[in-house]
């Protein structure tokens, strides 16, 4: 004769509670690990504990020769994508990052810099007006023209691109004509109508 308890109890009220309460507890792991994921950097944790303390923009600007060789993190706006035999060249406009390393507004902007990459960076997805992080070395300085001038870009020898995916906002609401607006019935006629 078989035993009368089973594995999963004999209880069938008991056996749905134990069911859900492991359900409740997967749903609300996939949702913590998600939620985690979804604040987390755009930079490896590796590469931004070897970059250590961010530097300023500014400083990078007025004496690159000191930070050469050093790992830092940036990001901005893609305003050219070149590509040359050994590589791709990006030009951006700097902006600061936030908590994810995602590049804020624009006209926060300090000035601009230059990405090598050894590889080949297709013009068409690392496109103009793309929000860009990197995370690589201080590679030095090129002068470049930049209108009537000659500007002095900062170069970083990509370890780590992260492109952001472009942001689409939702279209405003639309509201039909109302032919009839100012003319209902109960509506007293104003000598201005």
């Amino acid at each position: 004769m078989a035993a009368s308890g089973s594995a999963w109890g004999s209880d069938p009220a008991a056996r749905v509670t134990r069911t859900l309460a492991e359900l409740l507890l997967l749903v609300l792991a996939l949702s913590a690990a998600l939620g985690l994921s979804a604040c987390a950097p755009a930079i490896s944790q590796k590469l931004r504990d070897e970059a250590g303390t961010p530097v300023p923009f500014q400083d990078l600007l007025a004496h690159p020769e000191t930070y050469q060789g050093r790992v830092v993190i940036l990001g901005g706006y893609i305003l050219e994508t070149q590509n040359e035999l050994r590589g791709s060249v990006l030009t951006v406009l700097q902006t600061p990052l936030d908590l994810q390393d995602k590049p804020k507004a624009r006209d926060l902007s300090e000035g601009r810099f230059l990405i090598t990459a050894d590889r080949f960076l297709d013009p068409e997805v690392y496109a103009r007006d793309g929000r860009i992080t990197v995370g690589g070395r201080v590679a030095g300085i090129r002068e470049l023209p930049l209108g009537g001038t000659t500007y002095r870009y900062p170069v970083i020898e990509a370890q780590e691109l992260h492109l952001w995916p472009k942001e689409l906002y939702p279209p405003p609401p639309y509201y039909p004509y109302d032919p009839w607006y100012p003319w209902y019935p109960w509506w007293p006629r104003r000598p201005w109508w």
